[in-house]
């Protein structure tokens, strides 16, 4: 068995690469892959999850190289949606106008329980109506996990965006 660094979920080990910077282990990172793929073949549940799944595995894997500029950008995304409403398909041209942003990103230590729930929870939805629940349920799951930054967080796209 292999123990993710990020999320502290334990899958039988296999080879395979990580992401270049998210706290992840090769099993961890392979399963999120399959999920996403799995996100993707659904245009319907794409459009509302597929950057809830982005935003929170992001999240939930901080430390190692992680930057603290993806970091941050991954819990302004999870606070627009989450707690704004925002539609996610309005989140990527503001994290390309937060992302190309000068100076220092703030240093958001991750707490000691990135959530309750990880990717393997959402990995076993078993149809398209279930994934299109769990992505949703996970996020908040690792949103709420960030619980001491919300307010830091949320002052964030006031600073960023116009």
């Amino acid at each position: 068995m292999s123990r993710c660094p990020g999320c502290g979920v334990e899958l039988p080990q296999r080879a395979g690469p990580t992401h270049a910077y998210f706290n992840c282990s090769p099993e961890c990172w392979a399963t999120y892959g399959e999920v996403a793929g799995r996100v993707l073949q659904d245009a319907a549940v794409a459009g509302r999850t597929h950057q809830l799944l982005v935003d929170a595995y992001a999240a939930q894997h901080p430390g190692g190289e992680h930057p603290d500029k993806s970091v941050a950008i991954h819990l302004v995304g999870l606070h627009l949606m989450l707690e704004r409403g925002v539609p996610p398909a309005r989140i990527p041209p503001l994290y390309h106008r937060m992302a190309s942003r000068e100076g220092p990103w703030p240093h958001l230590p991750p707490p000691q329980d990135l959530g309750s729930l990880t990717i393997v929870d959402v990995a076993g939805a078993e149809t398209s109506e279930a994934l299109a629940e769990a992505v949703p349920a996970w996020a908040q799951s690792v949103w709420s996990a960030w619980s001491d930054h919300h307010g830091e967080v949320a002052r964030l796209p006031e600073r960023w965006l116009p």
